[in-house]
């Protein structure tokens, strides 16, 4: 895995808000920046760290909206993440690269400098190339970016016109329909809205939202009044994992954007993908990870390092192109690439 460190030495920029115009700066801090207390940042205003449009700040300080605040952090560090890629299209205004799994696209609380987007905006020297979507930390596949905001806001709200199909693989258990399904099976329960059609295609509608009982509230359960979404699935064949066993290689479409939504809709579905510390077996690892106490047995217990989950095909078609083009990557993170690489001519003929 490359890594490329972060500077011992990191400033942070940000504006004074509209509704904090006219207090104190250390009453903005604290409430924006809750990752130090306010005991901290009365100790880095007293120490000189942050400064209020250019000019030294300190605890009496009142700041205005608009205000350029840059707070100056020594020893900086970073968890490591992956940070290389490859380029699978380029042009003058858009890129379309492979994002390794195990990095997040935008900050989060803990890194900032080796972001996704940071990471490719450095690459390129084009500091104002954006994402024209995402894909959550842990998983890894393509992803389109313009290279300048005006190229952006000109396609971000309507992305569908040049992004026009997504193609996921998830490795996921053994028993994931390829056929018509007997009423009996599971996907026929629970008024879920799912069929299954005779060239085995899985049609899964299941409306997602979270779950406010649910201990952990970022995960997405389905609930008729949850957000509209649509996942296409077809089974394309089987490998045998050296601890799990038989397991299934599943094609995902995505058909709208939500969040989690394939990892939802499969754990719903009763196919859990493999890694997946949130949606597979209750979600007790996702719960040791944020303890920092996974083990190499955990892993193992879970089949990979990372969700075997990966956007590996997407189809464009740009404005000024006459006909949608077809890229594919099988830059899978290792485990899932051990896993399938005896499988690559198979997935690369689909």
């Amino acid at each position: 895995m490359q890594y490329e460190k972060a500077p011992s030495d990191m400033f942070f920029e940000s504006e004074i808000r509209p509704e904090q115009d006219g207090r104190f700066l250390l009453d903005s801090l604290c409430e924006r920046f809750t990752y130090h207390s306010r005991i901290d940042w009365v100790d880095r205003l007293t120490r000189g760290l942050v400064t209020l449009n250019s000019e030294v700040a300190g605890v009496e300080t009142i700041a205005h909206r608009g205000d350029k605040v840059v707070y100056h952090v020594e020893n900086y560090t970073e968890p490591e993440v992956p940070t290389h890629f490859t380029t699978v299209f380029e042009d003058d205004e858009f890129l379309l690269v492979a994002k390794p799994a195990g990095v997040p696209v935008h900050h989060t609380g803990r890194i900032f400098y080796n972001t996704f987007a940071a990471i490719i905006r450095r690459a390129f020297d084009c500091e104002s190339a954006t994402p024209m979507h995402r894909l959550d930390r842990d998983t890894g596949g393509l992803m389109l970016f313009a290279k300048d905001a005006s190229t952006a806001s000109r396609f971000q709200k309507n992305l569908d016109r040049i992004l026009l199909r997504k193609f996921y693989l998830a490795v996921v258990p053994a028993g994931f329909p390829d056929g018509p399904v007997p009423e009996e099976h599971h996907f026929a329960k629970h008024g879920r809205r799912v069929s299954v059609d005779k060239d085995g295609f899985v049609d899964c509608e299941m409306p997602l939202r979270e779950d406010p009982a649910d201990p952990i509230r970022l995960r997405m359960h389905h609930f008729y009044d949850g957000k509209p979404c649509h996942t296409r699935f077809r089974k394309l064949f089987s490998v045998e994992h050296p601890d799990l066993g038989p397991l299934d290689v599943v094609e995902a479409e995505l058909l709208t954007g939500r969040k989690h939504q394939i990892r939802a809709h499969l754990a719903e579905l009763g196919f859990p993908i493999v890694g997946d510390r949130l949606y597979s077996h209750g979600g007790a690892y996702y719960d040791k990870m944020t303890r920092g106490e996974l083990s190499e047995e955990d892993y193992r217990v879970l089949g990979a390092h990372h969700q075997m989950l990966y956007a590996y095909r997407v189809q464009i078609r740009l404005p000024y192109w006459d006909e949608p083009r077809e890229f594919s990557s099988f830059d899978f993170p290792p485990d899932m690439g051990q896993l399938l690489a005896a499988s690559i001519g198979l997935l690369k003929s689909k």
